[in-house]
């Protein structure tokens, strides 16, 4: 049977769920306060796919790596930059990005508020334990 996580709607501008739990994003170099929370992932039967959502606080960046998995991300709060490889681009609300496997990448925050991110990847990846 399917689930829903319902979005706590409070009037703020950061996504917060009833019954998702929020993690501190600590891997690799992380900028502190970062959190992820895993909205869609083998507790709720998804055998195929794991969604994500990832808060970097203002001036923050996610870690620096690479995976053998792809990423497919939307930002849905913020602005920022995400390097692919070796290039930075400008990023915000509504963008959609593609993350090749192994292709070094990183999101930074900008200064002004959080950068929160929707991440997809697929149920093998390494990061499939998120809670």
């Amino acid at each position: 049977m399917g689930v829903v996580h319902r979005q706590i709607a409070d009037g703020s501008p950061t996504w917060d769920y009833e019954s998702v739990p929020i993690k501190a994003y600590a891997e690799g170099n992380a900028t502190r306060g970062s959190t992820r929370r895993v909205l869609i992932g083998r507790d709720e039967g998804a055998d195929d796919f794991i969604i994500r959502y990832f808060t970097i606080p203002p001036g923050g960046h996610s870690a620096l790596e690479h995976h053998r998995h792809p990423h497919g991300v939307v930002i849905v709060q913020g602005r920022g930059r995400v390097l692919l490889g070796d290039d930075w681009t400008e990023v915000g609300v509504g963008d959609a990005v593609y993350v090749e496997p192994d292709e070094v990448h990183q999101f930074q925050a900008g200064d002004g508020g959080p950068l929160g991110f929707v991440c997809v990847i697929p149920a093998w990846a390494k990061a499939t334990n998120g809670r």
